[in-house]
């Protein structure tokens, strides 16, 4: 079995899948005992060491330090869909259909009649009225005034005729006889549109046409609606019926003013139908800025007056970067999201689209990252290229190790990790009052509201039972930190002010398991190490890799009655098997190291089948926790388990060197800025400076500071840090570089494909 036969399946979203219906329990009260902390605590500064992340593929080899995210538009992140297309910014408007309708001529004879207004009921249309009307009335000019005692006529501008190719592509569906029907009706609507200025009593036809049989295939039907919007510039509206028929009908063209409410009702155009719009769910790009995608998400359901729920999106993004992904929506109009985007700072939305699907979690293929990294100091006496292209080589040809990167476990002084222990174990108090910990540094030093979130904390520790403490420590605490204000809105009612698990469970699900699976992260971190430093990248007998769809259809597994309801809930997809290695295998070479995975620790996951199997035993055992036993009465809280590569190789690297001076210098164009330059170049309206980030990126071919650009493309839940961390061989900095600065050349290196 090759790695890329399994590449799909081993896309590991960053929360694994939700554990499968049990039919068994083990007993766990949640009264282990526990050491409960006060709250504060000394403040820690998380290393890679602290999680387990210890190796590098290529120890020995000459790295380089760069210091990373100094600015957030350092770190650009865009989604790549299923079908590999990298998701960019392009537009923030709405498409919009024009109306080509002649113009008359006021000085020229006509010497071609109009098209026939009759309707189909032999009454006189209102285009025929407007048509007789044309020829009484005296029209004036720019410059010559017309007398009524020598009228000039104005020519009737040519009727609209199909092009041979819509003609044909209509009449495969509809016939001749309603195509034909169909542009007399649009030929009517344009005469009316000519008078509708002078004349605001005029009407809209009331002609309704059908087609002549129903069409039953749903994507035929989507496209004859596009098809007719697009012909007709959107003034034809169609609907299906029940019958599966499609009715067509002139769009309101009345000019008439309402003088009441009632009146405005009646007056507002017909919106288009769903299936001519091209479906139910609109699609856009959401671009953001130093925001979470829920902090994005709950902006616009504010804006739009629409639950923040309504959105669906196919994976989460970092916030301190710059990024762009996919998000649909049920039943929104496109111009609504359009008419905000000026109100929206950090975030804008655009590349609007309807379809009849929406998109779930998993949807994507991976990510692109453009990162830059700042302040780059080589070893003395180096050749600066041929030390960046040596590593982005090795990244590509080699990979990395496919680690869990620190941001896998949170930013505050108490680890996730150590939060999902204790849930693990039982230990409900332990559990809220680590997620409720803080320390004196982040009082003092921190950005206001982590500020805000270490006062509120350390209030509600001054007295935990107390009911007025707890609801005061609410009132203070930030609305953006969601298990914070969960455990305190819950322990400020009198008859839960004790209940630590009811408090936990009020944390969204996906929180709460995520302390979870940062402790599931933790294990599978030392367990890789260990790993490498025991056995390097040979592979061994009983070393795991992922079962062949071959080899899983022979097993012929039976399916569970009680994971019914589960399947229906999660991609079964992301749910792979896996078995061990034979040593006859290991011999015939027929798999690689880059075919091993490893499992996060779970009741539903096969362990290797040699002495790592102990290993995950030792390293659970000092937390006070079994491998082999992980179910809990806590449903969610039984983790199934799952697999993931040992080693990852990116699918793309390509690098660039620049020359800077200014630590503020815009060192790549972000899609925000890619917009702007296309307005500024006259293509459209340029963007004011509030509505986002507007600079230039630097292009000079000289600066005493150095950057290296590093684009790369990696598939879903893994981690760009990672990445970093084998190209400079651990160099990469959270702080600027107290190093001096060497000399280094003035030309700057283009970018370059390993």
């Amino acid at each position: 079995m090759s790695s890329s036969s399994s590449s799909r399946q081993l896309e590991d979203p960053d929360l694994a899948p939700p554990a499968k219906r049990l039919k068994s329990s083990l007993s766990n009260s949640g009264n282990v005992p526990s050491t409960v902390p006060t709250g504060r605590v000394e403040k820690f500064v998380r290393t890679e060491e602290s999680v387990g992340i210890t190796e590098f593929l290529c120890p020995d080899a000459v790295g380089f330090q760069g210091l990373l995210k100094q600015r957030y538009t350092d770190f650009l992140v865009n989604e790549i869909d299923k079908d590999g297309n990298v998701l960019r910014l392009k537009s923030l408007s709405v498409e919009r259909r024009r109306v080509n309708a002649p113009t008359a001529n006021p000085k020229v004879q006509s010497d071609k009649p109009l098209a026939d207004s009759t309707e189909a009921n032999g009454s006189s249309s209102a285009a025929a009225k407007v048509a007789e009307k044309e020829e009484e009335t005296p029209l004036t000019g720019n410059e010559d005034t017309v007398s009524s005692e020598a009228p000039v006529v104005s020519e009737a501008p040519k009727p609209f005729e199909l092009e041979d190719a819509d003609r044909a592509l209509l009449i495969s569906w509809l016939g001749s006889d309603i195509v034909s029907g169909l542009v007399k009706l649009y030929n009517d609507i344009l005469i009316i549109e000519r008078e509708i200025r002078p004349n605001y009593k005029i009407v809209t036809p009331e002609t309704k046409l059908k087609s002549p049989k129903p069409i039953d295939d749903k994507d035929a039907r989507s496209q004859l609606h596009r098809s007719i919007r697009n012909v007709f510039s959107g003034k034809i509206l169609t609907a299906t019926t029940d019958e599966y028929e499609i009715e067509f009908w002139a769009n309101k063209i009345s000019g008439a003013k309402p003088n009441n409410q009632e009146q405005k009702k009646k007056e507002r155009p017909t919106l288009e139908s769903w299936d001519s719009l091209g479906g139910e769910f609109l699609h856009f790009n959401l671009y953001k800025e130093n925001k979470d995608t829920m902090e994005c998400l709950n902006l616009l359901g504010k804006f739009l007056r629409t639950s923040p729920k309504s959105f669906a999106f196919a994976g989460t993004k970092d916030r301190r970067a710059v990024t762009v992904q996919r998000v649909s929506v049920h039943k929104l109009r496109a111009d609504k999201i359009e008419a905000i985007n000026k109100k929206l700072k950090g975030l804008k939305a655009g590349d609007f689209e309807y379809k009849n699907y929406g998109l779930d979690l998993g949807d994507l293929k991976g990510n692109e990252f453009t990162i830059s990294l700042r302040d780059c100091v080589f070893p003395e006496g180096s050749d600066v290229t041929k030390v960046i292209e040596e590593r982005v080589s090795a990244l590509r040809e080699k990979g990395y190790i496919n680690y869990y990167g620190l941001q896998r476990f949170g930013t505050f002084s108490i680890s996730t990790h150590e939060i999902g222990k204790s849930m693990l174990l039982g230990d409900w108090k332990t559990a809220v009052y680590q997620a409720m910990a803080y320390d004196d540094q982040t009082l003092e030093t921190a950005p206001p509201d982590e500020r805000q979130r270490a006062a509120a904390c350390k209030l509600w520790f001054e007295d935990p039972a107390s009911i007025s403490k707890t609801v005061e420590a609410q009132k203070l605490m930030p609305g953006k930190f969601v298990s914070e204000n969960a455990i305190l809105r819950w322990l400020s009612k009198p008859n839960t002010v004790n209940d630590y698990l009811g408090a936990l469970q009020k944390i969204p699900r996906n929180l709460r398991l995520m302390f979870v699976h940062a402790y599931q992260s933790y294990v599978w971190n030392n367990v890789v190490s260990e790993r490498l430093k025991r056995y390097g990248t040979t592979i061994r007998e009983g070393d795991l890799v992922v079962i062949s769809a071959e080899e899983e259809a022979a097993s012929n597994p039976v399916a569970d009655p009680d994971e019914e309801e589960f399947a229906q809930e999660a991609n079964e997809e992301r749910f792979v098997r896996a078995r061990p290695v034979t040593e006859e295998e290991v011999a015939s070479g027929k798999f690689t190291i880059y075919d091993v995975v490893l499992p996060s620790p779970g009741w539903d996951v096969t362990y290797p089948q040699n002495d790592l199997r102990d290993l995950y035993a030792e390293i659970m055992g000092k937390d006070g926790l079994d491998p082999f036993s992980m179910v809990r009465n806590q449903k969610e809280l039984s983790m199934a388990g799952h697999y993931r590569r040992l080693l990852y190789k990116p699918e793309r690297v390509a690098w660039e060197m620049k020359r800077y001076e200014d630590p503020n210098d815009q060192l790549v164009e972000t899609d925000l800025m890619y917009v702007q330059r296309q307005r500024s170049e006259g293509k459209g309206k340029p963007l004011s400076r509030d509505e986002g980030l507007i600079q230039e990126a630097v292009d000079k071919p000289a600066g005493s500071r150095t950057a290296v650009i590093i684009k790369l493309t990696l598939g879903t839940s893994q981690y760009a840090t990672m990445a970093l961390r084998e190209l400079t061989k651990g160099g990469i900095l959270s702080q600027p570089s107290q190093a001096p600065k060497k000399d280094q050349a003035d030309t700057d290196v283009k970018m370059q494909e390993a």
